[in-house]
């Protein structure tokens, strides 16, 4: 008895092409492929390419220049806009310091008195003696009640100070005959002791001190003071 066979001659070559069909349609070429592929076909493309493989010096040299090109086309995009452009607004630079210029040329007796006043000031928390500041604070002054709290305050613990100015400077004020304003830039070097014994010592602290002036009938009187630690 012969085996069965199935007659398959009627579907023999349908799915072959219905496949072809798909891969056509899928793979339709874009107008990008067909310039690419026009231009591979140019023998003047692969003359081009093969006179640049030649030379690979001169393909660095051109590719570093093109390169530099663009680098320098988008630093000049970033740069800020003119200040003639009306419709771009431009924004001052917030993190630059601001540089302090002397509003007045201070008088060298005000210059003078601060600099008595800071070699009393050491001398006075050496002592625990605020009257050794009396001559240099207006008497009627908050410079002089605040003086005189914080002394009382050191004498009801027994605090004293060492404290020895490194260096200072006047940075910039405005006095009149009458009186004004300094500000000084004070680097000092403290060490505090309670009852003799060491408690903190201190290198190199930078202040910025500001004093309001007043001149009385026997001279220069420090009204009021502010400071603040610049390098603790």
């Amino acid at each position: 008895m012969k085996p069965f066979r199935r007659n398959r001659s009627r579907r023999r070559g349908k799915p072959l092409k219905k496949s072809a069909q798909q891969q056509s349609a899928t793979h339709a070429p874009t107008a990008s492929d067909r310039a690419l592929c026009w231009l591979l076909a140019r023998p003047s493309l692969d003359w081009l390419l093969t006179a640049a493989l030649r030379y690979p010096r001169m393909l660095m040299t051109a590719a570093l220049g093109v390169g530099a090109a663009l680098a320098i086309w988008h630093i000049g995009a970033l740069q800020p806009a003119p200040a003639d452009t009306p419709s771009l607004m431009r924004i001052p630079n917030v993190s630059a310091p601001a540089t302090s210029t002397p509003a007045t040329t201070i008088a060298d007796d005000v210059v003078q008195f601060l600099a008595a006043y800071n070699q009393a000031s050491a001398l006075a928390a050496a002592r625990g003696q605020a009257a050794l500041l009396e001559p240099y604070l207006a008497p009627d002054s908050p410079a002089w009640q605040s003086v005189a709290a914080e002394y009382a305050r050191r004498a009801s613990v027994g605090e004293r100070r060492d404290a020895s100015l490194v260096r200072w400077g006047v940075l910039q004020g405005d006095i009149t005959s009458a009186g004004g304003w300094v500000d000084t830039q004070e680097q000092w070097d403290v060490a505090i002791t309670v009852g003799g014994r060491i408690v903190s010592s201190r290198r190199g602290v930078l202040t910025r001190n500001r004093y309001w002036l007043r001149r009385d009938a026997d001279g220069w009187r420090i009204v009021d003071a502010a400071t603040t630690e610049v390098i603790r």
